[in-house]
């Protein structure tokens, strides 16, 4: 082997395993990305589900303390659903800034 292929490949190892340090150094924030991803899902399918509850009229058929809670639950979940949004934005400018995405 020549002296050009070896340094060549020594190139390549000490750019995998930067790549590898890094890769390792975001292991949290990636998984958080995920998990802020997986709590944006679970919020809109709830908030789909309170809604369709919500556009029936026969709901509102003597049933004002379900109305209002179900009205309470949506102000909650999409409140919640804000903060899970900001924080992916967050997680992911961070990842960004690393030089990797999720």
């Amino acid at each position: 082997v020549s002296r050009p292929e070896e340094r060549q490949g020594s190139a390549r190892r000490q750019q995998r395993r930067a790549a590898a340090e890094v890769r390792t150094a975001t292991a949290p924030l990636r998984r958080k990305a995920k998990e802020a991803e997986q709590a944006i899902d679970n919020l809109e399918k709830e908030r789909k589900e309170i809604e369709a509850a919500l556009a029936d009229p026969g709901l509102y058929d003597g049933r004002a303390d379900e109305v209002t809670a179900l009205q309470k639950r949506l102000h909650a979940v999409r409140a919640g659903l804000a903060e899970a949004e900001e924080a992916w934005l967050a997680i992911h400018a961070a990842l960004e800034e690393a030089g990797l995405t999720a």
